[in-house]
């Protein structure tokens, strides 16, 4: 790495050292485990600002003080460079915080945004956010051999208690469960299932140190992809469906390690899937920093005790899947979600901007993350920031 990547990272090693003797003491008395976690936030009173545009508004990012911009990058679709003209429209806009993901286009979005960051030089201009995309689908593949060893039977009561559970929780409410994606609901059985399986059986010690490991390595693949030595914000897991997922003594130690090295600033996660129940647990575990998480007009009203839960115990908030609940192609669109938009912000709009107007009237998140696929289609949300307006819901 050139000399300029390897101080910030001593730099980001240095802050949270210092954190650390503040802190030490005092998580001692309580719970040691998340002594160095927290310690590495920031001052919420020192606000770190990249990009600054006057044409933008900011927020804080819980208290980790970053100063984001109200809308923020999404990267699913990207897979080649005629992408960069969307990074390009996005900083000339003020937009400062650009998302991804490992399993974002086969690897591209990544690699699309590491090309980009060597040859503009604007890393320094951007807050970085990735996710250990791959950490359920290495788990599952342990999971699954200790299914393999045990008699058909066996396997079909799990099955059965694990779709029960699934049915008492009511994780598939109408009004509570939005479906963005195919395949989302598969989820809940594989969580479910893993949940049931780690319950009676156990965790295998040789495990442990085989899952650091792959998140390690998943973590250092990021790096390379990106073409960085460290990531503001990295989320695992990434699409959380079950609370008791989060209860996951490598998820903390890993980030713990992360943070020590200077590899990552911030931990975060995200969810689609039983959105409130899987926050509120994040809030009560108490070592994350951030969370990203399906919130739009269609199931805001489930959430916002745990959105404003999350701002208290300062948890910077991403709303994503905001337009989705409106326009989402390939899926059903409630049309009563479109019509209850349309009734609070009546003025001439596109559903897309009317959707990110109106999660951006809650307080209690700090940005919303878009795919925005032309620069047209950055103008038009952005034109959505900064603003105020009567919605009489948030």
């Amino acid at each position: 790495m050139a000399s300029d990547k390897n101080s910030r990272r001593t730099f980001v090693r240095s802050v949270v050292t210092t954190s650390v003797g503040l802190s030490v003491a005092p998580a001692a008395i309580g719970n040691e485990n998340k002594s160095v976690i927290k310690a590495a936030k920031a001052d919420a009173s020192s606000p770190e600002w990249r990009n600054r545009q006057s044409g933008m508004s900011y927020r804080k990012f819980g208290d980790t003080g970053m100063m984001v911009s109200e809308i923020v990058m999404g990267t699913t679709p990207w897979k080649d460079d005629s992408y960069v003209k969307i990074i390009e429209a996005c900083l000339e806009s003020g937009i400062n915080y650009i998302d991804t993901a490992p399993a974002y286009s086969k690897g591209n979005a990544e690699k699309v945004i590491g090309k980009y960051l060597k040859e503009s030089g604007n890393r320094d201009n951007l807050f970085l956010s990735t996710k250990i995309s791959f950490y359920d689908e290495f788990m599952r593949t342990l999971v699954e051999d200790v299914l393999s060893g045990l008699p058909f039977e066996k396997k079909a009561d799990l099955e059965k208690r694990a779709v029960s559970m699934i049915e008492e929780r009511g994780v598939l409410k109408p009004g509570y469960h939005f479906k963005y994606f195919k395949g989302q609901d598969n989820k809940f059985k594989t969580a479910y299932m893993r949940h049931l399986v780690l319950k009676e059986y156990g965790v295998r010690k040789e495990w442990k140190p085989k899952i650091k490991a792959r998140m390690h390595e998943l973590v250092e693949n990021s790096l390379r992809a990106l073409q960085t030595d460290h990531l503001d914000v990295l989320h695992c897991p990434h699409g959380v469906a079950m609370p008791e997922m989060l209860d996951d003594e490598n998820i903390r130690e890993v980030f713990d390690d992360l943070k020590k090295k200077g590899s990552v600033r911030f931990a975060a996660l995200s969810m689609h899937n039983d959105v409130a129940a899987n926050l509120d647990k994040a809030i009560e575990l108490g070592h994350y920093d951030g969370a990203m998480v399906a919130y739009n007009v269609g199931n805001h009203a489930s959430l916002e005790r745990s959105l404003l839960k999350a701002k208290q115990a300062g948890l910077g908030i991403v709303a994503m899947k905001v337009a989705r609940a409106v326009s989402n192609p390939g899926m059903e669109t409630p049309q009563w979600c479109i019509q209850k938009l349309n009734e609070v912000i009546p003025e001439k709009m596109s559903i897309h901007s009317k959707a990110y107007l109106w999660a951006l009237q809650n307080q209690n998140i700090s940005c919303c993350v878009s795919e925005m696929p032309t620069p047209e289609a950055v103008a038009d949300n952005v034109a959505a920031t900064g603003r105020k307006v009567s919605t009489g819901m948030v």
